[in-house]
């Protein structure tokens, strides 16, 4: 004997129903109401009438619309069987979720057009029974009993509360129409989605141009990720806006918690909306930087500039006895942390803002060169007589400072001399550092202009002692490079070399030429004699 079944697969009504009796109340009647939405055509007007509550003893709940209908009532007893199109501007997926709040449900009644289809309990079996009404209904009623206490009620209040109403659709729940929320912004982006392919017969995650309406967030509620309206899971940001999405959202089957990786897309796309509306505080937090890192160049700047301001550097650690942090703070700028900062952050400081010791660097240059072009000579400064010559005086009087002047000029020549090109002459002139700060000690220009600060005591006080030498090798190398790279140290190393054979085996010249300088002078001034009116005149004493 041979018997014959339709189909190869049953479901047992009460392993479903295990299977979802862990499920919160308020996400099964979402997937009476989801499925309302999800029957207007599109440009329709939505009209959702849902009700919950108890009635006598028994909680029930109805969701009527005006919708398309269903065509075959019958189909609601096969799970995962759908007949609608699948586009992922729709929020249902799988044919499951009116079966899902079916098997915990006592008993239901839908109706559409000319049909109803009831199930019941008929001594202690589940039935199902259809009809034909001879009043066709405009839409889809559902009705079921639930076996709910009666607190349930206020727990769908506050589901249902946080709804955003979708624009055409009017929802009114127990009696009461839900208003839209104002939308304070429309985000235009891709993002990733959900489409069943029924070729391969699998579900596909394309991405998709698509909108966010960024809704703001009323009394207390947490910001979350919606779907067309339909509240997710939490939004993970510290911003009072929901992130209502456009078209379906990757999601985990139970649909109430979001695909791995999706909320950071969503910070991505929203950030340099919401920056203008964050304060130092706010755009500090963790998830800004962790999404700010993956923006283009003018959002990080941008992010940057509203939590640390515009005058920033990064902290270095000290260098010996420089602190380069505590001199880019003389200097009015902010030094930011990075070891204190989130990884997001961090990355972006390092690839936009300076650090304490280039900030320096680079005002130590700039007021260098501005010394260079304010430089003055010996005589300028006796003709003058202004508080120029007052420092002159201080560190030995003007014919000191001509020595020492024309001493750090002939020792560079010679340093120059020995490069492997011909070189301009060197020059020489005076300068002061303006500030008082007194960070400037020498600047050599691109014409071989050494300019010496007046009021750095090494080159008058030990003119031959090894600060002062030091200095003048540093920027006799830049004669050959104008910059600190590797070049510019490796010519140091090299004039370093022929400094001490110049000292050596030109000492006695110095002698002659410089007598007045072997001998340090005392830091607390020497001799003020005014040098002749022909050594003013020629510029030099050493001749």
């Amino acid at each position: 004997m041979q018997t014959q079944s339709q189909g190869w697969l049953s479901i047992s009504t009460e392993g479903f129903a295990a299977m979802n009796a862990a499920r919160p109340p308020e996400h099964l009647v979402k997937e009476l109401v989801q499925n309302a939405l999800d029957s207007f055509a599109d440009e329709q007007p939505g009209q959702i009438t849902l009700r919950y509550g108890l009635l006598g003893d028994q909680f029930h709940v109805s969701c009527s619309d005006n919708g398309s209908g269903i065509e075959e009532l019958a189909d609601l007893r096969v799970v995962y069987l759908t007949h609608k199109t699948d586009s992922h501007l729709k929020r249902g997926r799988f044919g499951r979720g009116f079966k899902e709040a079916l098997c915990i449900a006592e008993q239901a009644r839908v109706a559409s057009g000319h049909q109803q289809l009831e199930f019941l309990r008929e001594n202690g079996e589940r039935v199902s029974r259809q009809a034909s009404l001879p009043v066709a209904v405009n839409g889809t009623q559902v009705h079921m009993q639930m076996p709910w206490p009666a607190e349930i009620a206020a727990q769908l209040d506050d589901y249902f509360s946080r709804f955003l109403v979708p624009i055409g659709v009017e929802l009114n729940i127990n009696g009461r129409q839900a208003l839209p929320r104002q939308i304070e912004h429309v985000i235009s982006t891709n993002l990733s989605t959900e489409v069943y392919d029924p070729g391969s017969q699998s579900w596909k995650k394309p991405s998709r141009r698509t909108a966010i309406h960024l809704v703001p967030t009323v009394g207390h509620e947490q910001p979350t990720i919606y779907e067309m309206g339909i509240p997710v899971a939490a939004l993970d940001w510290n911003v009072p806006f929901h992130c209502n999405v456009q078209q379906r959202v990757p999601m985990n089957p139970n649909r109430d918690a979001v695909a791995s990786g999706y909320p950071l897309k969503l910070h991505v796309a929203c950030l340099p909306t919401l920056l203008e509306e964050m304060d130092a505080s706010t755009v500090k937090d963790d998830w800004v930087g962790t999404a700010g890192r993956r923006c283009d160049t003018a959002v990080q700047q941008q992010i940057l500039k509203r939590a640390f301001g515009e005058n920033i550097a990064r902290s270095v650690p000290r260098m010996g006895a420089r602190h380069f942090d505590e001199d880019a703070r003389d200097l009015g700028v902010q030094v930011v942390s990075t070891a204190q900062a989130s990884g997001g952050f961090r990355e972006m400081l390092k690839l936009h803002v300076p650090s304490a010791q280039e900030v320096v660097r680079r005002d130590e240059l700039s007021k260098a060169e501005q010394a260079g072009d304010d430089g003055f000579s010996v005589q300028t400064a006796v003709r003058l007589a202004d508080d120029r010559l007052g420092l002159i005086e201080k560190q030995g009087g003007c014919e000191r400072g001509q020595h020492c002047l024309d001493f750090a000029v002939w020792f560079c020549q010679h340093l120059v001399d020995s490069g492997p090109v011909q070189q301009q002459g060197v020059s020489g002139q005076l300068t002061r550092n303006p500030d008082g700060s007194r960070s400037l000690y020498a600047h050599w220009s691109a014409t071989n202009m050494l300019t010496l600060a007046i009021d750095q005591a090494c080159f008058w006080q030990e003119p031959l002692g090894a600060e002062s030498l030091k200095i003048l090798i540093h920027e006799a190398a830049h004669a050959m490079n104008m910059h600190h790279g590797y070049e510019f140290r490796v010519e140091v190393e090299r004039l370093a070399g022929v400094a001490a054979s110049v000292m050596f085996q030109r000492g006695g010249e110095i002698r002659d030429l410089f007598p007045g300088l072997c001998t340090p002078m005392a830091a607390t001034g020497g001799p003020s004699d005014q040098l002749s009116t022909e050594q003013l005149s020629t510029g030099s004493v050493a001749g």
